[in-house]
């Protein structure tokens, strides 16, 4: 009877062994080792940017150097799944990657801000188109009952990247290398560039080959809604943020109008209609919008208002990296049957974290921030794995590379978002180098609570995702 009920469950007896058996493992190392790359390069520039500024000026263009990378990224991972129809896997990655590569070699060689800031642009595009592949790249090399673990570890991945990003540039940065920081990303990248077209050029999508044209009037809506917001985040005017919040959401609005009446949309338009693909998409939406207040404001309020030193402020942000990455490998084995409570879990736990960074983080204790930034991550990291296989599972068949590629881009795009509303909240309330201590923990307040409301209808998607 046991030996009937295990060949039975398509999922007795796997290990990692079948999992990345018949060759599978060697682009599971390359979809991993691609994500490290997006995810870390993504923040070094936050450790190096001291001693590049101190080493070829434009203090004032600072805030660009990461705006810059984000609205590439954003726009470029919007093509991912549009390129994997349209070339293939193999050669569509090993394209980015060496447009990546190419960025990482312009920012080593920056004689000035404006040249560094080119670099930075081109590596968001490759970067942004990556992310995207890798995340079709898991639904096409694996059987879909491996989606969930695969996903699981990529999530993992990316918050170690995030974790260590920082700190390899600022490695760098200490020993007044910053240049062989970008020098060191653009060889990895070339390893990427160089190894896809040999891991992935047996994977076929589902519609390769056939005559897709690119939506360009969709991108030219997209491209000014993403840098409107980006705008936001970097602007010291509250009405100026503003409006350019509103100008931007009103491209964005435009661009899903152009989207849905092309001839090869950036978006999964049928599968947008599946329960899975609307949900999952929206849940993400509304918990990352939520949730970036952290990661920006984070590290300046806990040093102003608990005098806490920088290295101290930067292990508080990566509590969050640290139990996303945890979280999403203890959940990877988890049965379809447990998905809908580690889904619920998930928004659950997100939920909590914000309003206990509201109540903790102008008050304090240290250890009760602590425990908000666990709570926020390990409720991404005991979702995301499932939201993902969810989604892509969710789609039809022709647009399963898109709602794939739609995934990391709603993320990246949803952080825009947040990161600009957070800048409005925090500069109304009379943000500065040197605010007064009340005024500070007004700040710490509202910069998490005023997003509160946008987790509910998180928590509806959540509820929806999990039927």
């Amino acid at each position: 009877m046991e030996s009937a009920a295990a060949g039975a469950d398509p999922y007795a007896g796997e290990g990692w062994r079948e999992i990345l058996g018949q060759g599978r493992w060697a682009p599971f190392l390359l979809i991993c080792f691609g994500i490290w790359l997006h995810a870390a390069d993504g923040l070094i520039v936050v450790t190096t940017i001291p001693a590049i500024v101190a080493d070829i000026g434009g203090i004032a263009w600072t805030g660009w150097a990461f705006a810059l990378y984000q609205v590439a990224s954003i726009v470029a991972a919007s093509l991912g799944g549009l390129m994997a129809l349209r070339f293939g896997i193999g050669p569509a990655t090993a394209t980015a990657s060496a447009l990546f590569t190419l960025g990482c070699l312009l920012d080593a060689m920056a004689p000035d801000m404006g040249f560094f800031l080119i670099g930075r642009l081109v590596q968001g595009l490759g970067g942004g188109v990556m992310v995207a592949l890798f995340h079709v790249a898991v639904t096409r090399v694996f059987p879909e009952r491996h989606w969930t673990r695969i996903f699981a570890w990529v999530s993992a991945v990316w918050g170690v990247s995030a974790l260590f990003g920082p700190l390899v540039g600022g490695l760098f940065a200490e020993a007044g290398l910053w240049r062989d920081a970008y020098w060191a990303f653009g060889a990895q990248a070339l390893v990427v560039a160089l190894c896809s077209p040999f891991l992935f050029g047996n994977v076929a999508s589902s519609a390769q080959g056939l005559e897709l044209r690119v939506p360009w009037r969709a991108l030219a809506m997209l491209v000014p809604g993403v840098l409107g917001i980006a705008v936001a985040s970097v602007v010291d005017s509250v009405s100026l943020a503003a409006l350019s919040v509103a100008i931007g959401l009103g491209f964005l609005a435009l661009f899903f109008y152009f989207d849905r009446r092309e001839h090869s949309p950036l978006l999964p338009e049928r599968s947008l209609s599946a329960v899975p693909v609307r949900f999952g998409l929206l849940m993400v939406l509304c918990f990352s919008v939520a949730t970036i207040s952290f990661s920006v404001y984070g590290p300046l309020l806990l040093v102003q208002l608990h005098h806490v030193t920088l290295l101290e402020a930067g292990y508080m942000i990566a509590i969050e990296s640290v139990a996303w990455s945890v979280t999403a490998m203890m959940v990877g084995w988890v049965r379809p049957k447990g998905e809908p409570l580690c889904i619920k879990l998930g928004a659950s736990m997100i939920a909590l974290g914000l309003l206990g960074f509201a109540i903790s983080v102008p008050q304090g204790p240290i250890w009760a921030i602590a425990v908000s930034a666990g709570l926020q991550g390990g409720g991404f990291g005991m979702s995301w794995a499932f939201i993902a296989r969810r989604v892509a599972s969710g789609a039809i068949e022709a647009e399963r590379e898109r709602a794939a590629g739609a995934l990391p881009t709603t993320q990246m795009l949803s952080y825009a978002i947040g990161a600009a509303l957070a800048a409005i909240i925090a500069n109304g309330l009379g943000l500065e180098l040197a605010t007064p201590q009340d005024r500070l923990q007004t700040i710490g307040f509202w910069i998490f609570c005023a997003f509160l409301p946008v987790t509910l209808p998180g928590f509806r998607a959540a509820w929806r995702l999990a039927r």
